[in-house]
């Protein structure tokens, strides 16, 4: 038996996520509803007023708490600025004139343009995807099916993406080596995704060339991609610090695609639409949130509580992490939202040396949940686009989806032995 406060604890943290995942589907802040979310923790454990005050101002004001709001905003703003410069269109103008199979475009248009961080982004690429699912005579539901998985599934290597930003800082793990153990899964879809999307399509090669060389398209593809390409080689190649690399990477942007004239004052004017209209202050204050959450569970006590728990109703760690990354992704709509959650309650309880294993598993998991989320804004927009039922769409991304999952629960336990 659980003593009092041990229960009272986990009652805490019981209603905490409830109350969360209420206010997010009633379209509450995610910040705000972490922010309450971390009062009600503080509220049922034994943490003192001075001590929850402590914890807050720890939460805001610590170091990793401002790179990660400065490079969340910094990345939200970025794709607006892209499409400002020309440089959005001039990206997928070049890819198009290039490759001729109307396959590969419908897949790699979504994820290229997922690249760069805008809310509900998938109906960007929804037109491109109608024309090349027209070519390949796709019904609504695949090409609905085609838009949606294609934009996500780069989300699994893309180390500007902001849940592997927070669970390579929370895990206190290496970007690279999360990205390199997610491979696997992102390879095992992205098959079988191909294949059944497009099983038993023929198609004529469509000639969309714009009479330019492959080495213009190019030139101008890498040109226009140039912002996100030095954000991710500063990165990956020389580890600089995220937010550091975002900086460079909006600075690449800014410059683009200036008038001849008046340079100094088309700058000046996008920078002060920059962080006035571009930047999405929301997941700022989510990510202030978020960090505020996990500062309160930790100064609370309250993981040791929810370990004594696990260990006495004998719930394996690998089958927490898969059904709440499911639920707490599928009911918020959000993976960012709830890798952040989750993060703050399981990163303690991983044991040493095993941490890339559980965040691969956390990732995956909470990427399927978000996917087939009845208020993730990509699913709806895409099949208010198309006119898809969802019900079909989510038939036909279940099996890509599953292997993605099982492909990360499989590795995740070899690994864990």
């Amino acid at each position: 038996m659980l003593r009092r406060e041990c229960r009272m604890e986990l009652a805490g943290v019981a209603a905490a996520f409830g109350v969360i995942m209420f206010l997010i589907s009633k379209s509450v802040s995610v910040g705000l509803a972490l922010l309450i979310g971390g009062g009600i923790i503080g509220l049922f454990s034994k943490l003192s007023l001075d001590g929850f005050f402590l914890a807050v101002a720890s939460g805001v004001l610590s170091p990793i708490t401002i790179e990660l709001a400065i490079a969340v905003a910094l990345i939200s703003g970025l794709g607006r600025l892209m499409r400002e410069s020309g440089d959005l269109e001039t990206m997928v103008s070049s890819l198009v004139a290039q490759f001729r199979n109307p396959k590969v475009l419908s897949m790699l248009l979504p994820s290229l343009i997922g690249t760069i961080s805008i809310p509900g982004g998938a109906i960007m690429s929804a037109p491109m995807v109608e024309e090349n699912g027209n070519l390949l005579g796709l019904d609504a539901a695949s090409k609905a099916a085609v838009n949606l998985f294609s934009r996500h599934f780069g989300y699994f290597v893309y180390p500007l993406h902001a849940s592997i930003i927070i669970l390579s800082e929370l895990f206190e793990v290496r970007k690279a080596t999360l990205i390199g153990f997610n491979v696997p899964a992102m390879l095992v879809g992205l098959f079988i995704a191909y294949n059944l999307f497009f099983r038993g399509v023929d198609y004529q090669a469509a000639d969309r060339s714009d009479g330019n060389s492959t080495a213009v398209n190019l030139k101008n593809f890498l040109l226009s991609f140039s912002p996100v390409l030095a954000a991710l080689s500063l990165v990956l190649l020389l580890e600089v610090p995220f937010y550091l690399a975002m900086a460079v990477g909006v600075l690449i942007a800014l410059m683009r695609g200036l008038p001849s004239e008046n340079r100094l004052g088309a700058v000046k004017a996008r920078l002060v639409k920059f962080f006035k209209e571009w930047v999405n202050y929301r997941l700022v204050f989510t990510i202030i949130g978020l960090m505020t959450f996990r500062a309160l569970i930790e100064a609370s006590g309250v993981v040791g509580s929810l370990a004594g728990s696990l260990f006495a109703f004998g719930i394996p760690l690998p089958v927490l992490v898969v059904v709440l990354g499911l639920v707490a992704a599928y009911l918020t709509g959000s993976d960012m939202a709830a890798t952040g959650i989750l993060a703050a309650f399981f990163a303690p309880l991983v044991p040493s040396g095993l941490a890339v294993p559980y965040t691969s598993l956390l990732f995956a998991s909470a990427m399927v949940g978000y996917l087939v989320s009845p208020i993730h804004l990509c699913l709806i927009l895409t099949n208010e686009h198309f006119e898809a039922r969802y019900s079909v769409v989510l038939r036909k991304m279940a099996l890509p989806l599953l292997a993605m999952l099982i492909t990360a629960a499989v590795q995740a336990l070899l690994f864990l032995g």
